[in-house]
């Protein structure tokens, strides 16, 4: 092989290098001093490259290497931010899930509505009680044995708070979750009240007639 050929041999191998450095990233071969890499393409080629080139080349690998550690950089970036996002969604839910065991239960008008489903904080942290059926019943002398008659853990009856419970399945003083219905308290039993069935209280004799019978997704929040 001809002088010439040879020195555009080695050139060639040069740039084949420095492109293969800047694509492959490698940790070893950015830490390989240039002159070693001249020397060894030198041996193979038999010919010495200029220092023009071995600057072009030097400068080529310092380039990856940077470029290598913004990447390590900005990856290492974006983990952090991940993780402080999945932190701050599971701080998040704990709150939304501490706020439904602690926040008061006050009366409210009894409705389903799409909006009181049951959100990820509840699945995650409740326990599901599966499928029930959801009468409703009112504080009448029909449907509670007597007039102004208080629960059977004492308290008065108020609709959007009380429901009637099996409690042997719900303990008596348990938040419970009624899927589009929202947070109540185990407050009563009744005889007819068995297993999973809940009988939902509501103001009136007419409304809880004209509510029927449904069914919801129970979560026994605590």
């Amino acid at each position: 092989m001809s002088i010439s050929l040879r020195k555009h041999a080695s050139r060639l191998i040069a740039a084949a290098l420095a492109v293969s450095a800047m694509a492959s990233v490698s940790a070893a071969a950015l830490e390989q001093p240039v002159a070693v890499l001249s020397s060894n393409l030198n041996a193979s080629v038999g010919t010495v490259l200029t220092s023009d080139e071995i600057n072009t080349a030097e400068q080529a690998l310092s380039k990856a290497k940077a470029e290598a550690e913004a990447q390590k950089k900005a990856e290492a970036a974006a983990q952090a931010q991940a993780q402080a996002q999945a932190q701050a969604a599971a701080t998040a839910k704990k709150d939304a899930y501490n706020k439904l065991l602690n926040d008061p239960v006050t009366a409210k008008t009894v409705s389903y509505s799409t909006s009181l489903l049951a959100t990820e904080a509840i699945k995650s942290n409740a326990k599901s009680l599966g499928n029930y059926k959801l009468t409703f019943y009112c504080p009448c002398a029909v449907c509670n044995g007597a007039a102004d008659a208080k629960t059977a853990s004492g308290t008065t009856p108020t609709e959007g708070r009380t429901i009637a419970v099996d409690s042997s399945v719900i303990p008596l003083g348990s938040r419970v979750y009624i899927e589009g219905y929202g947070v109540f308290i185990a407050e009563d039993t009744g005889g007819a009240i068995k297993s999973n069935k809940i009988d939902v209280l509501v103001s009136s004799h007419s409304r809880a007639y004209d509510l029927g019978v449904k069914y919801a997704n129970i979560y026994l929040l605590g």
